[in-house]
């Protein structure tokens, strides 16, 4: 959170079990979600103060800075690796940290919504990974923005009279995937589907993806 690109933005959590969180000074439009991938992990825009970082895990002890982070596991406590101390780091970052519901000894902790991914995202209960859910938090987010940027207009009139004024509003936003390749293992067989079927949904908005050639 000391990062140059963080310094001068952070967040208020109104209501953690709600997920109700307020950025500021100012939302940021852009998203860059970030996974351990050596391929292209560290081409992720750090550096950019319009991107927001998300990271997931105990990614931080790779990357130089991270705005919001997810760990998505009953069994985060444990299981983590030898000789460091992941829940201190969480309950020390100071960062919005996504969790299946919130924990005590975490005070920026914030239950994941997932009922509202579902109704306002997904549409069904489809997630199979970690990336797959910040993934569906993003684009709720955009959704979110897009709909205070044109007034409380409900982002489903995207696809009718309002078309041309919302793809206008979504293409000032743009979701990046970083250090996620997908290519081995259950990532391949079962968690690369979902992140596709994800960012199909961001793609029929007419978010911007931004993918590396790695």
């Amino acid at each position: 959170k000391n990062h140059p690109a963080e310094r001068d933005h952070h967040f208020e959590i109104i209501d953690a079990e709600r997920a109700i969180v307020k950025e500021l000074p100012e939302p940021r439009k852009k998203i860059a979600i970030c996974g351990f991938a050596a391929s292209s992990r560290m081409l992720a825009p750090f550096d950019d103060e319009a991107f927001e970082i998300w990271t997931l895990n105990q990614l931080y002890r790779h990357v130089p800075r991270a705005t919001r982070h997810f760990d998505i596991h009953k069994n985060f406590a444990s299981d983590n690796v030898e000789g460091t101390d992941h829940p201190k780091w969480l309950a020390e970052c100071g960062i919005p940290v996504y969790m299946t519901k919130t924990e005590p000894s975490i005070p920026t902790s914030i239950r994941y919504p997932i009922e509202r991914v579902i109704e306002k995202v997904a549409g069904i209960d489809y997630f199979t990974s970690t990336v797959a859910f910040m993934l569906g938090l993003a684009i709720l987010t955009i959704d979110e923005q897009v709909e205070r940027e044109l007034n409380g207009s409900p982002v489903p009139e995207r696809f009718s009279d309002a078309r041309e004024t919302v793809a206008a509003a979504y293409q000032q936003h743009s979701i990046g995937i970083y250090g996620i390749d997908l290519i081995v293992g259950t990532e391949y067989d079962w968690q690369k589907s979902c992140v596709e079927y994800m960012l199909g949904l961001a793609n029929a908005r007419g978010i911007p993806i931004v993918l590396p050639p790695q």
